[in-house]
């Protein structure tokens, strides 16, 4: 039986990030120019101009590990099989989804040898010298046109991950992406079936962007990062208003920067 707050049994806490207040808002994840650029090379990424640097310390990963382990075990259990698409978003801006998705992108590629895709719709990727992306209406050309992903998909510095930047800036409206005509996002799932383990969503908070939750629709797991002491329960609600009224129901909550104790209504609300 469903609660008064719309969730139903099976959306609970999948896990915990600790300390993610540390380096929040600094992105891991970078598009710089490719100087390995090769035109004729076959390669996935190796054709782009754009290459991802990761700056990343070996010797946090062990403790991203530890914490990561547990949330992906859940979603494991609670699917049944792995997903193939993940979409990570949030109520409002600051609650770290960027911060959450790169390191579950790492994650995956490192700890599972995952081919790993990771979409960058949330926010400013590219270095400041770095070529300029393609915007949004380029991609959706590429990906409708039967060209391919090839040439809009970045290597990174991580062996088994890449970058595909959508050019979705912010404020800017995904329409392109949401025509039931145009089936962009199905056609980038049924490319990046045949390419990649798991493709990870870097989405925009519903709040500043609602058609996220359309966007969410066809994805494998839909989760939710909420901010320790920084998430508001009617906030909250909204977010998962948005979420039914466009058919979605999320798998799960991650709480992130968690530095104290949880607060009693996350409980109440996600058992």
């Amino acid at each position: 039986m469903a609660k008064k707050n719309g969730l139903k049994t099976t959306e609970r806490l999948l896990g915990i990030i600790k300390n993610g207040g540390n380096g929040q808002d600094q992105r891991l994840f970078r598009i710089v120019q490719n100087k390995d650029m090769a035109s004729d090379s076959t390669v996935l990424g190796r054709n782009n101009r754009h290459f991802c640097e990761i700056s990343f310390s070996e010797q946090a990963m062990p403790r991203v590990r530890a914490q990561l382990d547990a949330i992906w075990s859940n979603i494991l259990l609670s699917q049944g099989a792995p997903p193939h698409s993940v979409l990570l978003t949030s109520a409002s801006k600051g609650e770290g989804v960027t911060y959450v998705s790169e390191r579950l992108s790492l994650y995956l590629a490192t700890a599972y040898n995952h081919n790993v895709l990771y979409v960058n719709v949330a926010n400013q990727i590219l270095a400041p010298n770095a070529p300029p992306c393609p915007s949004a209406e380029e991609v959706v050309a590429c990906l409708t046109s039967g060209r391919g992903i090839d040439d809009l998909v970045a290597a990174s510095s991580t062996p088994g991950l890449w970058v595909l930047n959508l050019g979705i800036t912010e404020g800017q409206h995904a329409l392109p992406w949401l025509l039931p005509e145009k089936d962009v996002l199905g056609s980038l799932l049924r490319q990046t079936r045949e390419r990649f383990d798991v493709v990870v969503f870097d989405a925009q908070s519903v709040l500043s962007a609602p058609w996220t939750a359309t966007m969410a629709k066809p994805l494998d797991v839909n989760l939710l990062v909420c901010r320790f002491a920084v998430t508001r329960r009617e906030v909250l609600n909204t977010l998962l208003d948005a979420f039914r009224a466009a058919g979605v129901a999320p798998q799960g909550v991650i709480l992130n920067a968690r530095r104290y104790s949880v607060p009693q209504f996350f409980y109440k609300l996600l058992k």
